[in-house]
């Protein structure tokens, strides 16, 4: 919650992947650019449930991935010129899925692995997601979203952070002039709480339809509709590609929600769960792991949270 790709643990995982032949790329949440080189130019903030940007990002991808018309069919082995041509062999190059940086492996870190999971459900259950994607992996996901049972000092601290990202958005949000919006932000500044501030923020919340076309849509009744719907556990168990879930039993925030939900992981088959013994929250990478040399072939998507 309220990192980004300047953080150690998204660096060291990219630096990981590319010391091994993958191309990394870094997806940095609504509103949370640690370099400060691109502003949030909409009022709207990320959250724990909105998918919309992510789904943004990966039909970016799977289009430069995709071969362009003119391009060499992988069955016919000639390069098409005409027009004629290229429109003989459309159907040809879409059944060979003829990717050039191979698969997509989405990565996402406790809030950014919430929002993983809860994708690839969306799009598994209704049968679009894109087939460049190969799988996925969820570090510290609570699976069950609810700001509201985390215990003090946390609670707080989370909160503290939250307000730090509205601060630093300010003149993004001061861009919706809706008097209702700009009097539930000036409460959520006032929260104690992370729970608090999401009840006061809920209304606002930008979130998206768990179906096709998947439309953005405005507001939450409240706090528990927020959490509720955001939530991937009722999502995790229509992933239908290997997905891997990772947590630490040492994890003071998330481990007991996640341990609470882990049934819907495991009624999946793609769904393959780790349990460390120790790690904390997100604490695997303290150091790296020994470099070794690896194919091209992929890419790989990382989300902080």
């Amino acid at each position: 919650m309220n990192n980004d790709s300047t953080f150690g643990y998204i660096r060291s995982m990219m630096r990981t992947a590319t010391d091994r032949g993958w191309i990394a790329v870094g997806m940095n949440l609504r509103g949370q650019d640690g370099l400060h080189q691109v502003k949030n130019t909409t009022p709207r903030g990320y959250n724990a449930g909105y998918t919309g940007d992510l789904r943004g990002v990966v039909e970016q991808l799977e289009y430069r991935l995709k071969r362009r018309s003119g391009g060499i069919s992988r069955k016919s082995g000639k390069r098409t010129s005409s027009s004629n041509e290229r429109e003989n062999n459309s159907n040809v190059q879409e059944e060979d899925d003829d990717y050039i940086g191979g698969p997509i492996y989405l990565l996402g870190y406790s809030l950014g692995a919430n929002i993983v999971t809860k994708y690839l459900g969306e799009e598994s259950l209704h049968g679009t997601l894109p087939k460049c994607i190969g799988g996925g992996a969820a570090m510290g996901n609570p699976l069950h979203i609810h700001s509201g049972t985390i215990a003090f000092p946390w609670n707080m601290l989370l909160g503290a952070g939250v307000k730090r990202s509205i601060l630093q958005n300010a003149t993004s949000l001061r861009k919706h002039h809706e008097p209702g919006f700009q009097h539930a932000m000036k409460k959520a500044l006032l929260a104690p709480t992370i729970g608090k501030l999401d009840d006061a923020a809920a209304p606002y919340l930008i979130r998206n339809d768990s179906y096709p076309p998947y439309a953005t849509r405005i507001g939450f009744k409240d706090g528990e509709e927020y959490w509720w719907e955001s939530s991937s556990h009722r999502y995790v168990g229509h992933v239908s590609v290997p997905l891997l879930k990772i947590s630490a039993q040492d994890d003071f925030l998330v481990f007991g929600q996640f341990q609470r939900k882990l049934n819907h992981c495991l009624e999946n088959p793609n769904v393959v769960v780790v349990k460390t013994r120790c790690g904390g929250h997100l604490g695997w990478q303290e150091s790296p792991p020994p470099s070794s040399g690896g194919g091209e072939g992929g890419g790989l998507l990382g989300g902080s949270g």
